[in-house]
């Protein structure tokens, strides 16, 4: 992804100051990894002094990966780029809820990079049963359509799973027991 879209996809949802301070980690950054020595202990001395907010920001792998996999499913096309980020930041609130717990946002991101993983491969696996394709493409053999099936239902059982979890841990702090009834019936 070029560099001016992902500070774009950075700076989308960020407060400023977490945003400014985002940006003077990036330049020391891009300095201590010019092998700037100075810079590096700069850059972990101003990172161990930031909001969590900012180091939570910095550190978002599965953000990254997300945006990795929407580089690869649009295809240099910015309308479903920009789409599929909005769609995941819908996902996000909406599965989140309000005043979700560390632990709900944890497995929020969780289900999301799921969700999207799942559609990507159902668009790959989608594509193997075109009935016309493009000029010099070629079918891919039964082995690799059987391989990536697999694959795919393995991600299937991770996203399932990931919704599972989440359900049980809001359960859990709701602090809802199961719903049990007794009856009993007496006859004389």
């Amino acid at each position: 992804m070029p560099e001016s879209e992902a500070k774009a996809l950075e700076k989308h949802k960020v407060a400023p100051d977490v945003q400014e301070r985002l940006n003077e980690l990036r330049d020391l950054s891009e300095k201590a990894g010019g092998g700037d020595k100075e810079a590096r202990r700069e850059l972990k001395q101003r990172l161990q002094e930031s909001s969590p907010a900012v180091v939570a920001r910095a550190s978002d792998v599965s953000r990254r990966a997300q945006h990795m996999l929407i580089g690869t499913v649009a295809a240099g096309n910015p309308l479903t780029e920009l789409a599929l980020s909005g769609r995941l930041d819908m996902l996000r609130e909406e599965i989140a809820g309000e005043e979700p717990t560390p632990l709900e946002v944890l497995l929020t991101e969780q289900v999301v990079s799921c969700w999207l993983w799942l559609q990507l491969l159902d668009a790959l696996m989608s594509a193997q049963y075109l009935t016309k394709l493009p000029d010099g493409v070629k079918r891919s053999p039964p082995s690799y359509i059987r391989h990536m099936l697999k694959v795919e239902e393995s991600a299937h059982r991770r996203f399932l799973a990931s919704i599972q979890t989440l359900a049980r841990v809001r359960k859990l702090q709701a602090n809802t027991p199961g719903i049990q009834v007794n009856t009993q019936i007496n006859l004389r």
